[in-house]
């Protein structure tokens, strides 16, 4: 009969054990650390690259697709398969996973695709036609597959061929890539540092023992702890310099480095002109933030960080708003069915030459100067890579530029004078604004009183700014909504600027209003002004710029809209103001009479940027142009004037508040600061690991014996009054009995090196270090068990 008992020959509950012990046998333990380093390294680099928002619809599952690649390829390592072969598999296995985690981006992005062969003779035609790289969902899957071929690359080399250094080029390379073009990558660096130290010197580790081995060389217990001894404190001293170091350029050098490829993929370039469409512009609700030179009520938005530029205020001072200009839309009119302000159609040029300050036809009072230095990284696409961006008004740039005006009043009123400047573009050749350039701008050091006084004296070349479409543009209905909610709202106010201040005021007010960028939408047939008024009130910048801009219009208050860049956020890494696509942001301006253009913000973001406008309470002692002032005073570059919260993802302990306009001043406790404390903190582990280690390798044989008894009090084992070495031994041996043969034989060889003649003792010395070697872990051992008593 056969048995069932527990010590039966079936004994089905213990086969998974079985298998496992016997699996996790056939697994030396150097490989098994190793594969976890790998596999962490593997989910750093993904996670950092998940948190660079390389593609506005994000990549959050890269992490998991890395740690698989890792995981298969550490495995198919460990058979004896054919190399090609498993490498093969590894590359079939990347592009199916790299497919399925982007096909749904793909099916939403182009769904008017073929299918199957089709399919992929469509991508093949964008691939060499060079549009495919400009496109999110094909970027999403090149990084996708990179990821994949970072995690098992690495996982590969390390565990099949043991070269951890060759199978960390492909993921170095992508996490260089995020470091210099996203900020707050701190804690990504040092902990991307500390996994690539402890992964080379564990292997270096391992192959030096594994070597030894297969020479049959007898490695001493003193050799290994010489080797984790001085990897640790170097590991430490690498760790310092690499937190502690100030960067070697404080300007992104990737953009001029990359090839063309790589550049269109920093970029993101699949922007049209509508600000925030990106992609194709097919799908409503997939689309993400960016520059444009039309101002809409679009659909729900997604963020996108790519760099702009960056900037610094050289000299002034300026008080802000921090607001760069690129596009005066001054002309309401309807663009594929939808109520627009726009650029304009007329279009008056003007050729300007560096350094020259253009003939205005009006002047106005209390204009000071300030010059701003600005880096430009990666000019806007879809035809606006000409627009020079600029704060305040426009005095002069160090480039040949041409001034564009749209608005032009009749040529016989102001001759070849600019009445304003409507966009600022670079001079041919060039056609583009990257790089560096200086310009000065002016801006109206005006009081709140003076802007309440300035009257309604406007020139009748005001008139197209001053009034709204009698029909066509949005229907009667809507028209007329408008037009009596800015009349209760100004209930009172009996001059433009307080009741432009009214209107500005209500917008704002968090109570009525919610900015987000995925607004609802109105149902079909509903004009979205209406909507956005009466409805829904949530929407973001553009909602609230139109919204005041026609409720000013509709009372005879000469008004324009600005597209251009908010402030942008400090840079912990470039040390700069940095803008982003991000920071697209539209304005309003109305004019005084007087002093001109006056900017006002209608969105309440929570931002620090987009606070109420402050205008000067007294006049200040700046750099006039009514006083002939022309070179406003050189100041220390002034790079971070305002801290602007971010919502993109964080890397562990990222902050984003920046260092402020003085820039001596303490910056506590951001992500630089914290990763700083964190690179100290473990560097000072690791030397006081690397402390211990020393301590635990005396030189002589009395230092030896006091090692023993310190292990061994701590271990809990006290020293009794009048106690011989030999009793001492025993005592221990039956406290420590793993530890008992070593003991005695290190008390023997003890005794007789501290009583013998010296000639005698001087012999005992290596039988002494080779005891204490032995004894040394199953000491340290035990006093860990006493520490953590979990622990065996």
């Amino acid at each position: 009969m056969q048995s069932v008992s527990p010590r039966g020959s079936l004994q089905l509950g213990d086969l998974p054990a079985t298998r496992w012990e016997r699996a996790r046998a056939a697994v030396p333990a150097s490989t098994l650390w190793s594969a976890v380093l790998v596999f962490a390294l593997a989910v750093t680099i993904a996670r950092s690259t998940s948190a660079a928002y390389w593609v506005p619809s994000g990549i959050d599952g890269i992490p998991f697709v890395a740690l698989g690649a890792a995981v298969l390829m550490a495995l198919l390592a460990l058979t004896r398969l054919p190399s090609w072969l498993c490498v093969a598999a590894g590359v079939a296995g990347g592009l199916v996973v790299a497919t399925i985690a982007t096909a749904p981006e793909f099916r939403a992005q182009h769904p008017l695709d073929p299918t199957g062969a089709g399919l992929v003779q469509v991508w093949i035609i964008r691939v060499f036609e060079g549009s495919a790289f400009g496109d999110q969902a094909f970027v999403g899957l090149v990084i996708t597959l990179l990821m994949w071929i970072t995690g098992g690359w690495l996982a590969w080399c390390v565990v099949r061929w043991r070269q951890p250094l060759i199978g960390l080029i492909p993921g170095a390379a992508a996490f260089t890539t995020n470091v210099l073009n996203t900020p707050n990558q701190q804690g990504y660096t040092f902990i991307f540092l500390a996994l690539t130290l402890g992964l080379l010197l564990w292997t270096t580790y391992t192959a030096s023992v594994a070597k030894a081995v297969a020479a049959r060389i007898k490695m001493t217990g003193d050799a290994r702890w010489d080797f984790w001894e001085t990897g640790l404190v170097a590991t430490a001293a690498l760790l310092v310099i690499g937190i502690m170091l100030p960067p070697m350029s404080t300007i992104d050098r990737t953009a001029s480095m990359e090839s063309s490829l790589f550049t269109k993929w920093a970029q993101i370039q699949s922007k049209l002109n509508q600000v925030g469409i990106q992609g194709n512009g097919t799908i409503p609700g997939r689309v993400s933030t960016g520059f444009g030179v039309t101002v809409s009520m679009g659909p729900r938005l997604s963020q996108s960080t790519t760099p702009v530029f960056n900037y610094a205020v050289t000299a002034g001072p300026y008080p802000g708003p921090y607001y760069f200009r690129g596009v005066n839309d001054t002309l309401t009119t309807v663009v594929d069915g939808k109520p627009t302000w726009t650029y304009g159609t007329n279009d008056h040029t003007q050729p300007i030459a560096a350094n020259d300050s253009p003939t205005f036809a009006a002047q106005y009072k209390w204009m000071a100067l300030a010059t701003f230095t600005v880096n430009m990284l990666l000019p806007p696409g879809s035809g606006s890579g000409d627009i020079y961006f600029y704060p305040g008004q426009f005095y002069s740039i160090d480039k040949p530029a041409v001034a564009h005006e749209t608005q032009v009043p009749p040529v016989f009123t102001f001759a070849t004078q600019l009445v304003t400047i409507d966009r600022l573009a670079a001079a041919p050749p060039s056609f583009t604004t990257k790089g560096q350039y200086n310009v000065t701008v002016s801006y109206p050091d005006v009081t709140t009183d003076e802007l309440r006084a300035a009257g309604t004296d406007y020139g009748d070349w005001l008139a197209p700014y001053s009034s709204m479409p009698a029909d066509g543009y949005r229907p009667p209905a809507a028209m007329r909504f408008i037009h009596d909610l800015a009349l209760s709202i100004t209930a009172g106010a009996n001059n433009p600027y307080d009741k432009a201040s009214a209107i500005e005021a209500y917008l704002r007010d968090r109570n009525r209003f919610t900015y987000t960028l995925t607004p609802k939408q109105p149902p079909d047939g509903t004009d979205p002004m209406l909507y956005f008024l009466n409805s829904s009130h949530e929407g973001y910048c553009q909602y609230f710029a139109m919204a005041m801009g026609e409720m000013l219009r509709s009372l005879g208050i000469p008004t324009r809209l600005v597209n251009g860049y908010g402030a942008g956020s400090y840079d912990d890494i470039q040390h700069r103001q940095v803008v982003r696509d991000e920071d697209a942001h539209v304005w309003v301006e109305s004019y005084f009479p007087g002093y001109g253009w006056i900017p006002f913000e209608p969105t309440n973001d929570g931002v620090a940027y987009a606070n109420t406008i402050q205008r000067a309470s007294s006049r200040s002692v700046l750099c006039f142009t009514d006083n002939h002032c022309t070179v406003p005073s050189p100041i220390q570059a002034v790079t971070s004037p305002v801290v602007k919260p971010s919502t993109r993802p964080k890397d562990p302990g990222a902050s984003d508040q920046p260092i402020g306009a003085n820039q001596n001043r303490f910056r506590w406790l951001d992500s630089t600061m914290i990763t700083r404390i964190a690179g100290v903190l473990g560097a000072l582990l690791l030397l006081l690991i690397g402390l211990g280690a020393r301590y635990l390798r005396p030189r002589t044989v009395m230092g030896v014996w006091r090692r023993v008894l310190v292990l061994a009090r701590m271990a809990g084992a006290e020293l009794q009054s009048g106690e011989t070495p030999s009793e001492l031994e025993k005592r221990l041996g039956r406290a420590f009995p793993e530890a008992a043969p070593h003991l005695h034989s290190l008390t023997d060889a003890f005794v007789v090196a501290a009583y013998a003649p010296p000639e005698m003792a001087q012999s005992t010395k290596p039988s002494v270090m080779e005891a204490w070697a032995s004894l040394r872990p199953m000491m340290v051992r035990r006093v860990l068990s006493r520490v953590r008593p979990g622990r065996s």
